[in-house]
This record gives structure tokens, sequence and C-alpha cells, in this order.
């Protein structure tokens, strides 16, 4: 797959990752911020890949930003969201006691989002992708300086 394909449609499941986190946290949800993280990390991810970098499997936000270069412009809105590595997997389990973690409130909630939906945006807006169509590549795939 080419990577202006891949950044594209990391951006598409990134925005409906993000669209379903605030369709679970109207109803309360407790996977709200799972998908909410989600999407922050697609985003990181698109804009990795158009530095030719590959950050594996791993949920460590602040360490994929760190290997974006710091001329991206992109990297100060990155590290806005980088915050939502602590909820890839903490609100997902119950504790080694058996308790179920309170998922964050819903102002934190909105925060978060809102601080995704941004990183989206410019990611999307830099890259050249339209979000509504699918199959679409990015037009402007490469670095951005």
């Amino acid at each position: 797959m080419s990577a202006d394909l891949l950044i594209a449609n990391t951006l598409r499941i990134a925005k409906e990752d993000l669209d379903g986190a605030l369709l679970l946290a109207s109803s309360g949800n407790r996977n709200a911020v799972y998908l909410c993280e989600q999407a922050a990390e697609k985003v990181i991810r698109a804009v990795l890949t158009s530095e030719g970098k590959h950050a594996g499997i791993k949920h460590r936000l602040n360490e994929m930003v760190d290997l974006v270069p710091d001329v991206n412009p992109l990297k100060s809105t990155l590290r806005e969201i980088e915050e939502l590595a602590a909820y890839a997997t903490a609100y997902r389990y119950p504790t080694s006691s058996g308790r179920i973690p309170e998922p964050p409130p819903g102002s934190e909630l909105t925060s978060l989002a809102g601080k995704v939906e941004a990183a989206l945006r410019d990611a999307a807006s830099s890259f050249g992708v339209d979000l509504s169509k699918k199959g679409l590549p990015a037009s402007k795939p490469g670095p951005i300086r």
C-alpha cells in the first residue's frame, strides 16, 4: 500500500474512532475514553508514516511523538494528545483487586476529545486528506516542513 493511501485511511479510521468515542460518551459508556485514545494513536501513526517511521504496536504515545522530527509543525499538536496513553488499557479491565476503575468525568473526556479533534483536523489539512471521501489518497503525503 502506498504511504499516501495509508496516511489518508489511518486518519479516516481515527475520525471513526473519535466519532465512536463521542457517541459512547453521550451514553456514559466507559469505552469512550479508550476509543478517544485510539483516535489519538492513529493520528500520531499517520504523521509517523509521513516521516517514513514505524512505531510498532506499543501504546506509548509520548515515545511515538518523540520519533516525530522537531521541525514537523504538527509535533506540538501531537504533544497535546500524548496524555491519552494512560487510557489505552487503564479502563478496559478490572484492577487486580477486581475493582472497575471509574472512567474520567465527562468534562475531562470532552477536553481530551477536543484536543484529538484539533490534531486530526490539523493532520488532515496538512496532508490534504478529505476525511469524508473513502479510498482517496492524501494529496500531500510527504513530511511537513
